[in-house]
């Protein structure tokens, strides 16, 4: 195997190792939520501790790999979309931190619709990262499209619920979407070398 084919595989299985640690976050998230064990968010913060580890080496090894090797086209496209997405992940496990915080002062009763938020959220990143995985780019164009939903969803309970921290953790979560969008467009230009960061434009690629 080539110097270049070792190290971009080392670099997904990294990658792929970085998505594992946020997804048991957010699961972590979307249980806590549901179930109503806030205590348990407590384990969160020894979560993202690790998570940040793994974005510095991450980060180290695109910065090494870039500097190293003369890779193609489509190989620097996904070096530079790992960058971003490292970013984003990194991002996704503060905010799953911002969660933890925000319903310390939530109050008990959390609302029904948070734990629809909570649950349509961890099925968003569940998604991206399949579509990452798989480097499936018509995946990643319909996340993107159906981050409408999750936006929706998050105004009704800020707009609906006085209390700062309700308002708060909703926006966090809200946030976690968006991330995951983030990635989803990382995916398609790491794919198809494009810019899709216009729904427009990602309407007339899908034929909608």
């Amino acid at each position: 195997m080539l110097i270049i084919e070792r190290a971009l595989k080392e670099l997904r299985n990294n990658l792929h190792s970085m998505t594992e640690v946020v997804v048991d976050m957010l699961q972590l998230v979307r249980t806590s939520i549901e179930e109503d064990r806030v205590g348990d968010l407590e384990n969160i913060f020894k979560q993202d501790k690790h998570l940040d580890q793994l974005e510095k080496a991450l980060d180290r090894q695109c910065m090494e790999l870039l500097a190293l090797i003369n890779p193609h086209a489509s190989d620097l496209r996904f070096v530079f979309s790992v960058i971003k997405t490292n970013i984003d992940l990194e991002r996704m496990g503060d905010e799953c931190k911002n969660v933890a915080r925000e319903l310390k002062g939530a109050g008990k009763n959390i609302p029904s619709e948070m734990k629809d938020l909570a649950r349509m959220v961890f099925e968003t990143a569940e998604r991206t990262f399949k579509a990452l995985a798989e480097a499936d780019a018509k995946l990643a164009m319909q996340i993107i499209l159906d981050d409408d939903k999750v936006d929706r969803l998050e105004y009704s309970i800020v707009q609906k619920y006085q209390n700062l921290g309700i308002s708060l953790t909703a926006k966090a979560l809200e946030r976690i979407a968006d991330h995951a969008t983030n990635i989803a467009e990382n995916i398609i230009y790491s794919v198809e070398g494009i810019d899709v960061r216009h729904e427009n434009t990602i309407k007339q690629r899908m034929g909608n």
